[in-house]
């Protein structure tokens, strides 16, 4: 029998709630169940619900395959504002220069297809088995219900960004009949049911139709849920799925539910102080998370992880060789005042504020270690043995910056300055609203693109902001940081084929249904 990817993932419970021994609740871990037992009883849901959420950072075939925060540092060094200072490992060097999304062969497409179809394809199992729960209440159902629906929801809008082409609610406007439109294109499929049977791609439209079908029913599922507010926020609550509702709003240019969904989701979310900025972003106790992964130092795999790549201090191949700063630019557009700056050294030989790489045995910088100005601190894990730490998926930073984006685009400039303010204040003492507040998003060193990317920088968002706003790709200033040997692309034009990720080979020859995106 063929295995298609689309419908594969419902083998990811074999790996996150695999087989056990009667006595599994007491010995096993908390995302593991025997999967015939799922049903028994809400406490074994919410442990396979837990293994959906673990799916997302788990290791799947190698070091460049560590769930969704894989695709996140793919997502960045696919941009121009994190520059890579030496050639260092092979790892991510592909996604970098721009090759390994354009490869039918390549592992990339692959891992990245296949990761949200199992989280997919697991929701969809627990959804379909919830009802019959004998000791469940309607209250918890539901809760689990809108969780998955969040997570489906979530994993859809992920693979159409990557897979489809950008959502042009313009094109549609001005082509009414939708026969020019980037819309009726082929995003990816949609999958609502747990299916052995191939599935063929729906029009980018129709996928995200689904995606907010799914994010409008969480929000009502969750509400009145207990909000995931406590020490670890792994779960999707009501704020969650609206903070997702104004991500898929934004890039459906729906300025008004952009807006609308930010400002409601970031209730109740205290932005951080300028200490807890500088405190390493790994550790998800921070008062402005809203959702994230919390990797237990048992959880790693042998080798790789985000912190693997991305901490400042992590004594990796990775890091050591190949230290990752901020596009120069960038770091010159930003207040000496600002916060956001002291991230980036601006003295290689400044050891106390720029310890670089820690050998574990020592609590001393790595004397071999590559270093370079601009080099960033923002990713620290706490102990430099162990590449462990919590992953931020979400922030209330970035509800504030999308409702100011969204405010900006009716041409609402007061309003969108209203709403950044506080956060550029908090971020910077000495910030001084402008006076004239035309020109908020005249290019990607305004005032609220420059806010999002020095704010966001390294959490997953570049390549994807670039392409939801048709930009170009720009590494080309002489200042930038990047080089041409290493970068590869220092320019991409917006808009064309290099923009979406290739269907994988593996799943056009074993789907036959599945067609490829015609080169253009």
């Amino acid at each position: 029998m063929k295995k298609y990817l689309s419908i594969l993932p419902v083998f990811l419970f074999l790996l996150t709630l695999g087989s056990c021994k009667k006595d599994y609740l007491d010995t096993t871990p908390s995302d593991q169940i025997d999967a015939d037992k799922i049903f028994d009883n809400i406490t074994n849901v919410k442990v396979a619900l837990n293994g959906v959420y673990r799916a997302m950072y788990m290791q799947y075939s190698d070091q460049e395959q560590d769930g969704h925060p894989a695709i996140m540092i793919t997502m960045d060094y696919m941009g121009e504002d994190i520059v890579h200072t030496a050639t260092g490992t092979s790892y991510f060097r592909g996604a970098y220069r721009w090759v390994d999304h354009r490869s039918e062969l390549n592992d990339l497409p692959y891992f990245a297809y296949r990761l949200y179809y199992r989280i997919i394809a697991n929701a969809n199992i627990i959804l379909e088995g919830i009802d019959r729960v004998p000791d469940a209440t309607e209250a918890q159902k539901n809760v689990i219900k809108g969780e998955c629906l969040a997570i489906r929801g979530w994993a859809h809008f992920m693979s159409v960004q990557l897979f489809g082409k950008r959502y042009d609610a313009e094109a549609l406007l001005n082509d009414p009949t939708g026969e020019n439109s980037p819309l009726v294109t082929l995003g990816v499929p949609v999958v609502t049911k747990y299916s052995l049977d191939p599935q063929p791609r729906n029009t980018v439209a129709e996928v995200y139709d689904q995606v907010n079908k799914d994010l409008d029913d969480a929000i009502v599922l969750l509400n009145g849920a207990a909000p995931a507010r406590g020490i670890y926020r792994t779960h999707i609550d009501q704020s969650v799925a609206k903070g997702i509702k104004a991500r898929v709003a934004l890039t459906q240019q729906n300025w008004v539910d952009a807006a609308k969904f930010a400002l409601e989701a970031v209730q109740g979310y205290q932005l951080m102080s300028n200490a807890s900025y500088l405190d390493g972003f790994s550790d998800m106790k921070n008062s402005e998370w809203m959702w994230g992964a919390h990797q237990l130092p048992d959880q790693l795999p042998a080798y790789g992880s985000f912190y693997a790549y991305m901490s400042s201090n992590f004594n990796s191949s990775h890091t050591r060789s190949n230290p990752k700063k901020i596009n120069i630019d960038l770091y010159n557009s930003l207040s000496n005042t600002d916060i956001r700056k002291k991230l980036f050294c601006d003295n290689v030989d400044d050891f106390v504020n720029f310890p670089g790489v820690i050998d574990a045995s020592t609590g001393q910088p790595v004397p071999s270690q590559v270093r370079a100005k601009y080099m960033h601190k923002k990713f620290v894990v706490a102990d430099p043995a162990v590449s462990a730490g919590d992953i931020p998926y979400m922030r209330a930073a970035e509800m504030y910056l999308i409702a100011a984006e969204a405010k900006a685009r009716q041409g609402l400039n007061a309003e969108a300055l209203d709403i950044l303010e506080p956060l550029a204040k908090n971020r910077d003492p000495n910030f001084v609203r402008p006076a004239n507040s035309e020109g908020l998003l005249t290019n990607q060193y305004s005032l609220i693109m420059r806010q999002r990317r020095a704010e966001l920088w390294g959490e997953g968002f570049r390549f994807l902001d670039l392409k939801r706003q048709n930009v170009a790709l720009d590494r080309a200033s002489s200042t930038s940081g990047h080089t041409g040997t290493l970068a590869n692309w220092i320019g991409r034009a917006a808009g064309g084929a290099f923009w979406q990720f290739l269907i994988p080979r593996r799943e056009l020859q074993a789907n036959p249904y599945m067609i490829q995106n015609p080169p253009n």
